[in-house]
């Protein structure tokens, strides 16, 4: 029974120090159409959908959150994230983010390793191969 009780007291202590690592944040930004929406980050995986509220919906959940830096702000024009991995501890982390954009909004991305999903999407996108800039274009076509 007492080694019972230590596996418990060990399982306990490793949920404290999981849930001490992990982040998870929603940022909420009203905007008056048509804007533009900024992500820059790294190693990330990324879900960009489209809705008809005029606000910007950005939900960020990291693991070893310690690892990370995000920022966040909004003027006139828009509004721009940036999620940086600190060197070496970094390493360790990943992080997500769930952005919910009005339908007329402007995207922006600047990524490096990361995993993107967009959903409702209508238009163009054209991706050069061995692209040295790291550019892809997206057109406005019709879907």
């Amino acid at each position: 029974m007492q080694n019972l009780n230590r596996v418990w007291q060990l399982v306990n202590a490793a949920s404290s120090v999981r849930d001490l690592t992990q982040q998870h944040k929603t940022y909420h930004f009203k905007v008056a159409p048509p804007i533009t929406f900024y992500l820059q980050t790294e190693h990330a995986e990324i879900r960009v959908s489209r809705w008809m509220q005029p606000e910007v919906e950005v939900t960020v959940k990291l693991t070893a959150s310690f690892g990370w830096r995000v920022v966040a702000d909004q003027d006139e024009a828009g509004v721009y994230v940036a999620a940086k991995r600190r060197p070496v501890i970094g390493a360790v982390g990943s992080a997500s983010f769930e952005v919910m954009l009005p339908s007329d909004t402007y995207v922006i991305l600047r990524l490096a390793g990361c995993s993107l999903r967009l959903d409702d999407l209508s238009g163009e996108i054209h991706v050069p191969p061995n692209a040295t800039d790291g550019r892809l274009a997206i057109g406005g076509g019709s879907g």
